[in-house]
């Protein structure tokens, strides 16, 4: 079984990097080409994202007002020009614990694996994610 962390990387960040890319090319008129260098993939990956062949489960985000508006800022942000900055690999953070806390995330978890279907790891054990490991002692 793939853990939930595993489940968002492969299934719901290409959902984010496709509606990031639509807004990039559409909203701002941000070339292909370029839009690719922002987020970091090829050109044709975000043509598929045009096209809904890649990062097609981006309906879970439309649903939410909340991770839809996470995901416009990022393309805000990116359009801006503003994606080296520690404040773009945070707004990625953020989405993650958004879509987990917020149970977004979870019919994706529990689709791919029925055993999960009265799961609550997540919502049971909110103040363990997003910690830091305790230093070492010496």
């Amino acid at each position: 079984m793939k853990p939930f962390c595993e489940v968002v990387a492969l299934e719901l960040l290409p959902a984010v990097r496709a509606m990031v890319a639509r807004k990039l090319t559409g909203k701002y008129g941000i070339s292909q080409r370029r839009a690719a260098y922002l987020l970091g993939v090829s050109q044709p990956a975000i043509s598929q994202y045009r096209k809904d062949l890649r990062g097609y489960k981006s309906k879970l985000f439309k649903n939410n007002p909340k991770l839809s508006g996470m995901v416009d800022a990022m393309a805000e942000c990116m359009a801006s020009g503003d994606v080296d900055s520690p404040e773009a690999t945070l707004s990625f953070c953020e989405l993650c614990k958004e879509i987990r806390f917020s149970g977004a995330g979870c019919e994706t978890h529990h689709n791919r694996y029925q055993s999960l279907a009265s799961c609550s790891v997540c919502m049971d054990n909110k103040e363990f994610y997003g910690k830091h490991p305790p230093k070492a002692r010496k």
